[in-house]
């Protein structure tokens, strides 16, 4: 029996399973695609430093104008409200962050329902079994009560699967989240104290 024709033991209830697992994957895709995306080059935040040390905020204006990433765009705004740089920047970073944090909670409610929907094809299943056993009035073999019992057993365990993955991978963003965080915190003040 190959995997294929044990997922459809499962009966009805690995449709939402199934559906469930594909939005976990859409957002697990879409999370790590956004964070290359959103990556700054160690050697752009490097350079801009320097010039900003040097007095020549021209070019680093010029330097994070080339390379568009969440970290420049905070950075420029600073160099956009001199005057106001720090709640410029602030205002932009919270922004940015909101990008960082998005469809996470679309990830954990995958992470929650997975499981529940994984439970209710138990019931069904031991439903089924018990109708059959009714059915039959009591003289049942285990060969009969075996279809509710398969589904019970495949969507409990898919259920489970789905949603422990999907976990994992929530509570992998959320530290990405949080490490983004604190270096983009960290190095708008450090700009920001740099910026005339």
């Amino acid at each position: 029996m190959n995997l294929l024709e044990i997922l459809t033991k499962g009966g009805y209830m690995m449709v939402p399973i199934g559906i469930a697992s594909l939005f976990g994957i859409a957002i697990i895709i879409e999370r790590f695609i956004y964070y290359r995306r959103a990556r700054t080059p160690e050697d752009v935040i490097e350079r801009c430093k320097i010039k900003l040390k040097d007095g020549d905020v021209q070019s680093a204006i010029a330097i994070c104008s080339r390379t568009d990433t969440p970290i420049t765009r905070i950075i420029s705004a600073g160099f956009d409200t001199p005057g106001e740089k720090e709640k410029a920047m602030e205002t932009v970073a919270r922004k940015e962050l909101l990008g960082f944090e998005k469809y996470l909670t679309g990830l954990a409610t995958v992470a929650g329902v997975a499981p529940l929907l994984g439970f209710l094809g138990t019931v069904t299943g031991m439903i089924k079994a018990f109708m059959q056993v009714e059915r039959l009035g009591g003289n049942v073999n285990a060969s009969v009560l075996a279809g509710g019992i398969w589904e019970a057993l495949v969507t409990t365990a898919v259920g489970l699967g789905v949603g422990i993955i999907t976990y994992i991978f929530y509570n992998y963003f959320l530290g990405r989240v949080q490490s983004i965080k604190e270096n983009i915190e960290a190095t708008a003040d450090e700009i920001a104290g740099m910026t005339v």
